[in-house]
This record gives structure tokens, sequence and C-alpha cells, in this order.
């Protein structure tokens, strides 16, 4: 600095020159000035001036003096807390020029000459903005902490002990969108508005602490409404501010927990859906044993029957208990967590479209008794297309597709959904527009947690198109299918072909009786030798002794599971072909494949299951 050769004479009773107006210091609103590192006062600006009353001609300033002792020692720790590099602040109170103090909050920025720190920049911010709120802390007698209610990020109020409020952070603005003129005008009047059902209890609860019945108080989880007219969940805090051991006044502090109330909300939601898949899934594998032994002994009967009324009976028996095995496939299908995998498979689309439908059927069945509407979906077109691609995701875009275009139907409507074959294959889901609509009523959620942005993203990967057309009669969303995901041969019925397994050694391990017996039966029948248990242990021990084609297992047996069991035969004999049964969902298949030929889920036709093992037990040999 130029000018550090004059102050070299200078004297502690030599007032501190001035210089005043350095620039960008002038334009700034708040009062400010330069301090060298020597405590010389260099610079300052014109509300800095007008502050303190300084003549401009004489520019003389007397700046240690317009501190008390105590507040000496504050400004100069924070002035040294500066030169040493740290962004510095204080609360103190400085005497004007016509012998008044006012309080003021200095904030003390390092000044840097190349890299050495030479000053510092201090803005003053008068505290006494409100009169009203300076008579009422010096009536209270309570040191000045504004700087506490500046920076606090937690919401705070103050009240005196006429309960009237004397203070509201900066904090509490930007969360609720009062300020303190708010309470001013009326001030319990605004409490009840903001705490909308526990006013009483905050204004008991500071009576309580000001006669000294309680140290403090802590009300949790209550309801408070911003002046926008959102609520938020908080966390309300009620202490007392002493002085000299005397309560005079009371803060109120305020923790929003409402994203935490969120997640503590959403965290319980997924464990009682986790808790509903668990139950839905042993229910399921239930019914789907009882149902197994239904399915599979009518076929058996089919085969071994003679007179016709018989046969005749026994096939609407199976007609029924294959729609009943339909269902329950839907309904674990939606239990089971989706693999991240999007494995591909290769299907028929009319199932994937049936899948979607009848869930939507479900989903308008619960919306039909609360909102009172009635819709069905149509659907027009042969689905014989045979698609090898994730399709889990397809039946959850279909479904999509179908609970967003009904948020446009009227009380009572029809979904119609189109199958176009052509030069593309195209699915388009519509619906003609009700003459009131509700458009918010669209559905923010899907299967597996999919939001409508995620299903996007998730069609895009698949190169899947989709389009949503929207005209004054009706909404429409179009989902064109890539070429590359439709497998050029098309679903076929070739039932007629009959599977036969001759003359093997076949091992069954079942633990349900009936399905022991129907099995048993059936492979006997055939001209195998069969060996049946109901425990992987025994099993184990049999196979060692002789090995046996073809091990037919269910997973949930006594001893080892079907899954261990399987491994281990396979250790012993490649070439035996190993079908897994089971009634609970397996998940990601893939990784069982080193020693599981085949999986075969409960309900099973008995001819399905006869085909795969002939197949696969013909190649091997």
């Amino acid at each position: 600095m130029g000018k550090n050769q004059y102050y070299k004479e200078q004297t502690g009773e030599i007032k501190t020159p001035v210089f005043f107006d350095k620039g960008l210091l002038n334009h700034l609103v708040y009062p400010a000035c330069i301090i060298t590192s020597k405590s010389i006062l260099e610079y300052v600006n014109k509300p800095f001036l007008e502050l303190f009353g300084i003549d401009s001609e004489n520019r003389k300033f007397d700046w240690p003096n317009v501190f008390d002792h105590d507040h000496k020692r504050i400004v100069a720790q924070s002035f040294v807390n500066a030169l040493n590099g740290a962004f510095s602040s204080c609360s103190v109170t400085v005497k004007r020029a016509d012998g008044t103090s006012i309080p003021v909050e200095m904030f003390m920025q390092p000044v840097l000459d190349g890299n050495i720190i030479t000053s510092v920049l201090i803005f003053i911010k008068s505290s006494n903005v409100n009169a009203e709120i300076a008579i009422a802390e010096k009536d209270l007698d309570i040191e000045w902490n504004s700087v506490h209610y500046e920076f606090s990020p937690l919401p705070l109020l103050r009240f005196n002990r006429d309960l009237e409020i004397t203070r509201c952070s900066r904090s509490f603005e930007g969360t609720l969108g009062y300020k303190l003129e708010d309470f001013k005008k009326c001030c319990w009047s605004v409490i009840d508005s903001v705490f909308k059902y526990d006013s009483g209890r905050i204004k008991n609860s500071i009576e309580e602490i000001l006669k000294g019945a309680i140290p403090f108080k802590r009300i949790g989880e209550i309801k408070v409404k911003a002046k926008s007219g959102d609520e938020k969940i908080v966390n309300v805090i009620i202490y007392p501010v002493t002085k000299d051991k005397d309560i005079c006044a009371i803060d109120l502090m305020m923790e929003d927990i409402t994203r935490i109330r969120e997640l503590k909300e959403r965290l319980s939601a997924e464990k009682r859906i986790s808790l509903v898949s668990e139950i839905g899934n042993g229910f399921i594998h239930s019914i789907n044993n009882t149902i197994n032994v239904v399915l599979n002994q009518a076929q058996l009967l089919q085969i071994i029957a003679e007179k016709s009324a018989v046969i005749q009976g026994l096939k609407q028996i199976e007609k029924y208990v294959h729609e009943v095995v339909e269902q329950l496939r839907r309904m674990q299908g939606f239990f089971n967590e989706r693999s991240e995998s999007g494995d591909e498979k290769e299907e028929c689309i009319e199932p994937i479209i049936n899948d979607a439908m009848e869930f939507a059927k479900i989903h308008f069945k619960v919306d039909e008794s609360r909102k009172r509407r009635n819709l069905q979906i149509e659907f027009r077109g042969h689905g014989d297309i045979l698609l090898k691609t994730d399709t889990y995701f397809i039946r959850e875009l279909l479904i999509w597709a179908i609970l967003k275009v009904s948020a446009y139907s009227d009380k009572k409507g029809i979904i119609a959904l189109d199958l176009e074959k052509g030069s593309h294959t195209l699915i388009n889901v519509s619906v003609k527009k009700g003459e009131s609509l509700e458009t918010t009523n669209i559905v923010p959620f899907m299967l597996n947690g999919l939001t409508p942005s995620e299903i996007r993203n998730s069609a895009e990967k698949l190169n899947i198109k989709i389009f949503e057309e929207e005209s004054a009669e009706l909404y429409s969303i179009k989902i064109i299918l890539p070429q590359k995901i439709i497998v050029e041969k098309k679903c076929s019925d070739n039932g007629h072909e009959v599977y036969v397994v001759h003359d093997k050694d076949i091992m069954i391990v079942e633990d349900e009786k009936a399905l022991q017996m129907i099995l048993g039966n059936l492979f006997e029948k055939m001209g195998n030798r069969v060996y049946i248990t109901d425990n992987g242990n025994d099993a184990f021990e049999e196979f060692k002794k002789k090995n046996y084609n073809i091990v037919i297992t269910d997973y949930d047996v006594a001893g080892m599971n079907g899954i261990e069991l399987a491994a281990r035969v396979k250790e012993i004999s490649e070439d035996t072909t190993v079908a897994l049964l089971s009634g609970w969902s397996m998940g990601d298949f893939k990784k069982y494949n080193s020693f599981i030929d085949m999986f075969i889920a409960k309900p099973f036709n008995i001819e399905d299951l006869v085909k795969k093992i002939a197949s696969s037990a013909n190649k091997d040999s």
C-alpha cells in the first residue's frame, strides 16, 4: 500500500485519516470500509460517512473509540480471524456521532494483494432495522443476537413475556413465507393459522415455561401451514431465553421433517407391499399345488377313461382349471420382482395383451367402487404374433397405456385396444373423451415402481416408439414395435402331436402324495421304471446306487432341496435329464442352467411336462 508511509508518523493521539470513495465501495447500500493489516482505516463509502456523521471535508475519524471496552475485544478477534484468511462476523454496539448507540452486525472479508492478505473489507449492517424490535429487546435486556436469527438454518420465533412475537428468523420466512410484520398485526391469529391444530398446546407450553413449571417442551411431528397454503410436518422445540437466571423471552425452533416423514411413509408402504407379496406368493403356492393335483388327475383320467360322457366331463373340469391356472400365473407375475437384466424370451403377444387387460380390469373394479366409474376394455385383432424381447416390460407398457388413456374417459367408457399388422406392428390404445375430464387422474407410477418417464426411457432402449395423440373426440397412445423383436413364425397350436417317454429309469421327488400317484401312474403306463420319494437326501442316496435317466424333483422337499439335489446329480451324471418343479417363483433361472435342464412352474399341463421331458431325453440320447 502506497499510503502506509504516511501512517508511520502517526501516534495514538492523532485521529485516523479517512480516504473516501474507492470506486465500487461507494455503490454499496451498506456502510463499508477497508482496514489495512495495521488497523488503519484506508477507504470508506458514503453510507459509512453518514452512519457515523463524519465530516467529508475533515475526513478524520476516531475509529477505535466507537466501541465500548468489551466490544473492542470482540471486533479485534474477528479482525484477526479475517487477517488469517477466514470470513468472520460479529455482533456489537457502535456509537454514532450524536452519542447514541445502535446494534450492528460486522462482516469481515480478507483482501489479497497477490498471495498476501494485506487488508480486510468490512460491511456493517445495522440491526436496528425495525425500531420496535430494538425497543422490545432493550426492554428485555437481552444481548443482541441477530446473527443467530439471520443465519439459523432452522426456523425461529421469539416471544416476550406478554406472548408477543419480537423476532422472526430469515429461515422462518423462507420455510413458511411469514415475516415479522405479519405477526405484528395480529399475533395469535397468525399463530392459529400456522399451527392449525397445535396452537393451543404451544401457547400452554410457553406459559408453563414462563412459570418455571417445565424447563422446555418438545412437540413432535405436528402440521404447520405455510402462507402459500402448503402443509409441512415439523418438530417444535420451545425453550427459555434467560438473563441473569431470569426468563425474559421464549424461543420456538422448528425442524422441518416433511421429507423424512414422506420417506418413512414410503418405506412403511414398501414393507407392507413386501409383506402382501410374501403372503400372496405363499397363497399362490398353496393354491398351485391343489390346482395342479386337480388338473393332472383330470388329464390322467382322460387318458385311461373309456366312456365319452366321463371324458367330456373331465375336459370341462380341465377347461375351468386352466382358467384358474391362467389367473394364478398372472398373479404370480405381478407379485414377483422383475429381473433387472430385462431377459429376452419368446412369447406370443396375445397372453401379453390379455395379462395387461386383466390387470387393468382389476384396477377398474377398484376404481369403480371409489369413483363410480364403469370402464370396459375391448381387444380387436388377432394376437398370433411371436415376440422375442423383454415381454415383462411389454406388459407394463400396455398397462401404463391403458390406465393413462382411462383418465380421459367419461364415467362409462370403452377403451379400445387394436393390434394392427402391416409394414410395422402397431398397438393402438384409445378412448372417447369424456365431457368433464379429470386429466390429473393419470397414474403416476407403474408396477415395480416405474414412473411414466422411466417407462418411456425403457421403451427407447428397446427401440419401441410411443406417440400420444389427442383430438376433440379421442385420446390415444400408439405403441410401435420394432421389427427386430418380432419373430417371423406365428404362434401356432400344434397340440395334436403325441409325445411319449418310454423305457427310462425315472426318479420322482415330490412331497405331494396325490401328485406322486399321478406322475407315477403316468410314467409307469408309458413303460418306464419309476422310483418315488419325498426326501432330497433319500433321493441322492438312491441315485448313487443306480443312475437314473430322468430326475423330476420338486423344489421344496425335505432334506436337500430340489436345486441342491439337481447339482449333486449332475456331478455324478451329466447325461441325466433334470426337471425342477415349483409353485414358487425362481427369479432369474439362468444361474441354474448348468445343472437344471428345465424349470416347470406349477400348476402345469401333463402334456407339456411329457413333451419337454421327451424332447430333452431324446436330444440327450
